[in-house]
């Protein structure tokens, strides 16, 4: 009886203890949840829930598991702030930035590289950087950089130049790429070396010029009629230097924009009377037929950069329309658009050269410069006083058969007379 009891007993001993067991699996199971509901909400970025303990040995760890979780909910929210900064500087940088991971795939891309790319963000991410770059010059310099290098390197493709530079990202075997398209940089650089050259170049000639008859009537031996000349010629070149600095001035103030157009009701036909008849005894003089033509013409324009365009354009058809040539210019309206038109039936240009007609220092004939004795601005200046009252400036012309410059402004015509 007495071993039925204690068997009875045990039994009873092991089935509380199976019960308890199961209570606290119970109890222990769902403070786990409650582990995981606390930090799933961490990881989706949600505010945790505060951690109650369902047990009394947990229970005195309850506050210190509540001020981690809230530590690493600040910590993420700060780490979620800054890439959030991140993003929006690097989105709205002018220049591009690439960021490339150790396998040199594509992790982050801005709205300027895709625009520098020619590429969509979504298609180039996690692919490798030459889907994207086509730029085989990176490898090489991608391998300098993972050694801890900092490079810069230039891209030559067409008329467009990228600068690139390369920079490693510590602790994750990454690049970064900063991309700036410097080809108007460039093109400036370029424009302003050939600027030097060309003013350089145009120097010299009257210089050396002025110099050896400078030199040869130091001479005593030289007679008078000989020296008249010399004197003469001295005089000439003194006045292309003279007109040489004047118009680089002018250019420089025109493109400085420092003085800004007046809009005033200018008549055309009026302004092109003007200038036409300040150059009627030159033109004469080489026996060519200057004449204006066309209806008052009205246009809300700077009257002293119409005539600066006038100017040019008739003194440039002066001095290269042969003798018994004609030059008219033409006034009229097209579409809401003030006209006027310079033309000849000189020489002519030809097609290779129309491209350049409106660039400094740039002549079709190089063997008549000293002839014409200009300065090699006039058309330059033309341009850039066309576009400094909106105004379109182009060029016709065939060999053989003269040119016409038309000077076109749109939405600046008015009706009536002056």
């Amino acid at each position: 009886m007495t071993g039925l009891l204690f068997v009875i007993g045990m039994l009873a001993g092991l089935a509380v203890g199976f019960a308890a067991a199961l209570v606290l699996r119970r109890r222990a199971l769902r403070a786990f949840d409650l582990v995981l509901r606390a930090l799933a909400a961490l990881a989706a970025g949600a505010e945790p829930e505060r951690f109650y303990a369902p047990l009394g040995d947990l229970a005195e760890r309850e506050e210190r598991f509540n001020d981690v979780l809230q530590q690493l909910a600040e910590r993420l929210s700060s780490l979620e702030l800054d890439r959030m900064r991140f993003l929006a500087i690097i989105r709205n940088l002018r220049a591009g930035v690439v960021l490339l991971d150790a396998r040199r795939r594509v992790q982050v891309i801005n709205p300027a590289a895709e625009r520098i790319f020619g590429v969509w963000a979504p298609e180039v991410e996690q692919t490798y950087h030459l889907a994207m770059t086509h730029t085989y010059a990176l490898e090489s310099a991608l391998d300098r950089v993972e050694q801890g290098e900092v490079l810069q390197l230039e891209r030559r493709e067409g008329e467009r130049t990228l600068q690139i530079d390369l920079a490693p990202v510590p602790g994750t075997g990454g690049t970064l790429l900063v991309v700036h398209d410097v080809s108007e940089e460039r093109r400036l650089l370029e424009v302003r070396s050939q600027f030097v050259a060309n003013v350089s170049h145009e120097l010299r000639t009257p210089l050396t010029v002025l110099g050896g008859f400078a030199e040869t009537l130091l001479d005593d031996e030289v007679d008078e009629g000989h020296r008249r000349r010399f004197v003469r010629h001295i005089a000439d070149e003194t006045r292309r230097l003279s007109l040489l600095v004047d118009d680089l001035l002018r250019l420089a103030a025109i493109e400085s924009g420092r003085e800004r157009p007046e809009r005033t009701r200018v008549d055309l036909l009026e302004a092109s009377r003007a200038v036409a008849e300040r150059y009627g005894p030159e033109a004469q003089a080489r026996g060519v037929a200057l004449g204006v033509a066309g209806e008052p013409t009205g246009a809300l324009t700077d009257r002293d950069r119409i005539e600066g365009i006038l100017i040019s354009l008739i003194d440039n058809a002066v001095k290269y329309t042969q003798e018994g040539g004609h030059i008219t210019v033409q006034i009229g309206s097209s579409g809401g658009a003030a006209e006027l038109t310079v033309a000849d039936d000189g020489p002519g240009i030809p097609q290779a050269d129309l491209p350049h007609i409106f660039e400094r220092f740039y002549r079709v004939d190089r063997s008549r410069q000293r002839a014409t004795g200009g300065s090699g601005l006039g058309l330059a200046i033309a341009r850039h006083l066309a576009l400094s009252i909106g105004a379109e400036l182009s060029v016709e012309s065939e060999v053989g058969h003269g040119s016409a410059f038309h000077l076109r402004l749109p939405g600046m015509a008015q009706s009536g007379d002056a």
